[in-house]
């Protein structure tokens, strides 16, 4: 059965997207391993990252299309910049009652058109993580849900920590209303790397 790996994803609007990408091209100099540019690698908050077969594409595109029209927009709020021993450089967000209730809901579902399978980057490294994560991957074929979700949006990866490059980035604030969900195909670092569909929330 053919599969491949996809993102569903809060998709921010143009003027945080365009912020992100000039933070991300900065970061370029540091070391960064890609670059936002809103074509090939696009700015995003995941919601749900995980292998799909390819035959439920349309379902998967059908399902997300009537949740949109059935969900209505919310604030985000963007909380401190961090960046992580793994070199990812992001700005992290509230954990509020409507963006863990919209993962949730994603998640319950999606998760069956999953068909059990698991990304192969988590079916090899699984035993790395937490029991809870582990848990996560084998129920949903997603590490990071429920208590382990932590939103954020990514600016780059650098290849090692670099404590300097994230003081020299100009610290702003990334709220806004979420009011888009993305729908993608996962390229490398955790990437959106090619949009298939994006649905407008109500």
């Amino acid at each position: 059965m053919q599969s491949k790996s996809f993102n569903i994803v809060i998709y921010p609007p143009s003027n945080i997207s365009k912020r992100a990408i000039a933070i991300s091209r900065n970061l370029k100099k540091n070391g960064g391993l890609f670059v936002l540019d809103g074509k090939k690698y696009f700015p995003h908050i995941t919601i749900y990252m995980t292998e799909f077969p390819v035959k439920n594409i349309p379902k998967i595109r059908k399902i997300l299309r009537g949740f949109a029209t059935k969900t209505k927009s919310f604030r985000t709020t963007s909380l401190k910049y961090r960046q992580n021993e793994d070199g990812y450089i992001d700005v992290n967000y509230r954990k509020s009652k409507e963006i863990m209730e919209l993962q949730k809901k994603i998640i319950s579902l999606l998760n069956p058109l999953r068909e059990g399978l698991l990304r192969p980057k988590d079916e090899a490294r699984k035993s790395e993580f937490g029991k809870e994560q582990q848990r996560n991957i084998m129920r949903y074929g997603y590490r990071s849900v429920g208590k382990e979700f932590f939103p954020h949006l990514t600016f780059t990866k650098l290849e090692k920590f670099d404590k300097p490059a994230l003081s020299k980035i100009e610290k702003s604030n990334f709220s806004f209303d979420a009011d888009k969900i993305g729908f993608f195909y996962l390229g490398d670092y955790g990437t959106c790397r090619k949009l298939i569909e994006i649905f407008d929330l109500s």
